[in-house]
């Protein structure tokens, strides 16, 4: 490839340039390329060579008007008549020039807010320098035929792939905290999501420490290292460098050893406070089952990672297996025999975001699903605007006719004519982009909420961005103008004055064309959007098998150590709670995994497990099948366990009740089966429901306490007093508490922004093509008002006039329903096909939806037909 910059800039530039100017700038311009080529490669330096000869081009460095042109090249004086014409024109029908700019302002608009956000997305995790090479090692297992795909691995797997395999490069692991007590001084603040990661952190991923060294920043234990807010936050404008947090308890202090600039928002790791995991002992055991630490490498760049996650197999026998033949009590050929197996699996990093099946991420991920959606979205919506701009600017060339007739009369060239509408339409598409970069700016914010995410990228991020958006200008008006131009341009001034047009009947079939694909897009979106929303309905409102309404759920139970049940017990003296239990994990968060074997035999099953109180049947409106739940007068339920049907089923009892199990993390000590309860659903409608063990948790959990709210209490009254008696028995130490209503609704994220984007940009489809269609109507009326008047004399009445003017357009928004309800259909049914439970298919949606677009446009049709036909007849017999 050449180091060279673009020819036809510089020739571009040698041909505006005065001569005088041109060494100097051709000089400044050809030793930025090169800086820039050293530093950003060819593709950046050629856009950035292009942008600065465009930046050039001012009136006191172009050549004398008088000056030789280049053969063909149009004179300056000629473009600014052009200019002028084009200003007079639009200017003269100003109704025409509102609907086609306003309708492109709105295209261009929205989809560059689209664009940001697929380009936001697209460049998760792409910031580090060699994100090429770095990977995710996660955990694949089959637990008895079913896939069990986890983020997360074992503590000790970093380490043993460094020492044992030399195509990694790097590698590190951290994991994440969810609520830490931090302190300085007596300000107590309790954060989420604090991440601890070993010394390699900083060398692996390029994050940019402002202060402390990247290699020993993590190195000692109780080391911490802040973002710059955090750094702010905590230590206001001293330096935090040396100086000390403590950490759940006054006696647990933490150094600041770096400072490192705030996390891009396009990171899938995001933190602003890590410490050093070599600070807990807990946290480094030699232990390979159940592994909750998240592990990357750095691969050399000639590794192919497919044939090395195979190689880490190795790492599987001679480590996790002899751990696993301990807790099972089956040789690992016994255990594979039954069906399972455990795996590793290497994820490119920038694909963990939009592309990750697996469970135990750090944050919820996009969907590379939704990107697609949304990129057909945003190219839809700008080809409606574009079809509208075309149609629009078709339609309003037959009135110029007359115009092109006079001008090649008085001698006008037809490639002067072509040039003068292109022209035209070019500048009213500059005025279109313009207004929609300003709208851009104005509703960022807007549309960060509306999507529920920042973004990194906006039109402020670097020239390049409006460089595109200029060129994009000239495309779409040099795309709207030319067919105008041409069939313009051909006119026969004799036949134009004899009242003979042929071209209408040819550009009859272009606007016909477009009508037809606008609504069709605008009803596959409109259809689209109202079957997502029938989903998220179905999901939120749909009976889960637990009661999740009027629950206050508060964290970190462990900090009122032994005053948990005088807690308990202080709450229940409230009229308005009803019931309050503690359990270690709730519908829609993580729930670890437990082993069960019948005591007959050594087949080994794998449930997912919560550690609960007595109160949980009945703080969460379980239903009990058959048997009963754990309860206060039964001593030995410490050893029993109450199932969901769908475990109850695995085992193959027929009647499970008192069936006998054993389990590798009760050390083999019996469990005894005391009760089923109907099944619920733990995870999101996207999977099956799965098999749950409920077991009687300890006195003190590490986990959550549910508070079952009276339905006509005042909440906030009710809140404030579990504050109070929460601060009295946990040493002020500040509450954390969330609605688990709500928070469980946080697993439909994803639809519930993708149904959001979709009702705005559904909106606005059916605005523009309605706005084109109506600007269209108002061309044709105006166009035949003649006829009107002339069939209104005759006797034809209102009602008639609407029915011959919207025919025509209503057989096209016909073809369009007969288009867009097979497209939306197969749309719909792919994008559901993802949820395990989900709508059927309902014929109503597609009717009412056709029917709200088709009312849209006889509204929009007859209010002009209307107007049209209530003036007087006299005057459109006179127009002429």
């Amino acid at each position: 490839m050449s180091n060279q910059p673009p020819r036809w800039a510089s020739r571009f530039l040698q041909w505006y340039c005065k001569p005088e100017l041109l060494n100097e700038i051709e000089g400044d311009a050809l030793e930025l390329f090169y800086e820039r080529l050293e530093e950003h490669g060819r593709i950046r330096a050629s856009l950035q060579y292009i942008w600065d000869i465009l930046r050039f081009f001012r009136r006191s460095n172009i050549k004398n008007s008088n000056s030789k042109f280049p053969k063909n090249s149009i004179p300056v004086a000629m473009l600014k008549n052009y200019y002028f014409t084009a200003l007079r024109n639009l200017l003269k029908h100003k109704a025409y020039f509102a609907i086609n700019t306003g309708g492109l302002a709105i295209g261009i608009a929205s989809f560059t807010f689209i664009a940001l956000y697929v380009a936001n997305e697209l460049s998760y995790d792409r910031f580090h320098a060699n994100h090429e090479n770095i990977y995710r090692a996660n955990t694949k297992a089959i637990i008895r035929g079913e896939a069990n795909n986890d983020a997360t691995t074992s503590a000790p797997l970093a380490k043993t792939l460094l020492a044992n395999y030399p195509e990694v490069l790097q590698a590190t692991r951290f994991l994440k905290a969810n609520s830490l007590l931090i302190g300085r001084g007596n300000m107590k603040i309790s954060e989420n999501d604090v991440l601890f990661a070993d010394s390699a952190f900083f060398e692996v991923f390029k994050f940019e420490l402002m202060q402390g060294n990247p290699k020993t920043a993590l190195a000692a234990p109780n080391a911490m290292v802040l973002s710059q807010s955090y750094a702010r936050k905590y230590f206001g404008d001293d330096d935090p460098m040396g100086k000390q947090l403590t950490v759940d308890d006054d006696s647990i202090v933490y150094e600041i050893t770096g400072i490192v600039k705030d996390i891009p928002a396009n990171s899938h790791i995001k933190f602003d406070m890590m410490g050093s995991i070599i600070s807990n002992a807990a946290w480094n055991r030699d232990h390979w089952i159940g592994g909750d630490q998240h592990v990357y490498v750095e691969l050399d760049p000639k590794t192919d990672p497919e044939n090395l996650a195979k190689k880490m197999q190795k790492v599987f026998y001679d480590y996790m297996a002899p751990q696993i033949e301990y807790y099972t009590g089956l040789r690992i050929k016994e255990w594979e025999a039954a069906g399972n197996s455990v795996g590793y699996a290497l994820m490119p990093i920038a694909d963990i975001h939009l592309r990750s099946v697996f469970s135990g991420e750090l944050e919820p991920g996009g969907n590379i699903t939704y990107i697609y959606i949304y990129s057909v979205i945003g190219l839809i919506l700008l080809f409606i605007a574009i079809f509208n701009f075309v149609n629009l600017a078709t339609a309003h060339s037959s009135t110029r006719a007359k115009e092109v007739a006079i001008r090649k009369t008085i001698g006008s060239s037809r490639r002067g004519l072509i040039y003068q509408f292109i022209a035209e339409s070019v500048l009213v598409s500059f005025i279109a982009t313009f207004i929609a970069a300003f709208m851009v700016v104005l509703l960022k914010p807007f549309f960060v909420e509306l999507i529920g995410r920042q973004i990194a990228y906006d039109l402020t991020s670097s020239h390049l961005v409006w460089l595109l958006m200029l060129a994009f200008a000239v495309f779409v008006g040099f795309l709207a103008g030319s067919y105008p131009a041409f069939a313009l341009s051909s006119y026969k001034p004799t036949e134009v004055m004899k009242g003979h047009r042929g071209s209408q009947s040819k550009s009859g079939w272009l606007r016909s064309l477009l009508v037809t694909l606008q609504f069709t897009a605008s009803l596959v979106i409109i259809i689209g959007t109202v079957v997502i929303y029938r989903q998220i309905d179905f999901m939120l409102t749909r009976n889960l098998g637990f009661d999740r309404d009027q629950m206050v759920v508060l964290e970190r139970p462990d900090w009122l150590q032994d005053n948990l049940d005088a807690f308990k017990e202080e709450l229940r003296q409230s009229s308005n709670i009803v019931e309050i239990g503690n359990s270690e994990t709730i519908p829609g968060k993580p729930y670890a995994i437990r082993s069960y074997r019948r005591q007959t035999d050594a087949e080994t099953f794998l449930f997912f497990n919560n550690q609960v109180t007595y109160e949980h049947l009945d703080l969460l409106g379980l239903e009990l099948v058959s048997g009963r739940f754990f309860s206060k007068e039964h001593r030995l339920d410490s050893n029993a366990v109450v199932l969901n049907e769908t475990a109850a089923n695995a085992l193959g009892f027929d009647d499970p009740i008192g069936k006998p199990l054993t389990s590798a993390f009760k050390k083999g000590r019996v469990i005894t089966i005391i009760g089923v309860v109907k099944d619920y659903n733990i995870q999101s409608l996207h999977n099956v429901i799965a098999p749950v063990s409920i077991e009687l948790a300890p006195a003190n959990n590490d986990g959550f306490i549910s508070v079952k709210v009276a339905g006509n209490s005042d909440i906030r009254s009710t809140i404030s007093f579990v504050e109070d008696i929460w601060g009295r028995h946990t040493n002020h130490k500040p509450i954390q508490y969330f609605f688990f209503d709500e928070e469980y609704q946080r697993i439909y994220n994803s639809e519930t922004s993708t149904a959001r984007i979709l009702v705005v940009f559904a909106g606005l489809s059916i605005f523009v093509a309605c706005l084109g269609l109506l600007g269209l109507i108002t061309h044709t009326t105006s166009a035949r008002k003649k006829e009107i008047g002339i069939r209104k004399t005759l006797g034809a009445s209102i009602a008639t006039l609407v029915r011959i003017m919207s025919s025509d357009t209503l057989r096209l928004i016909l073809a369009a329903v007969l288009i867009s309800v097979p497209l939306a259909y197969l749309a719909t049914d792919y994008w559901l096909q993802s949820f395990a439970d989900r709508i059927g298919f309902s014929p109503w949606v597609y009717v009412i939806c056709v029917l709200a677009v088709g009312l849209t446009v006889c509204i929009a049709i007859s209010y002009q037909t209307i107007k049209a036909a209530l003036g007087n007849p006299i005057d459109s017999l006179r127009q002429e």
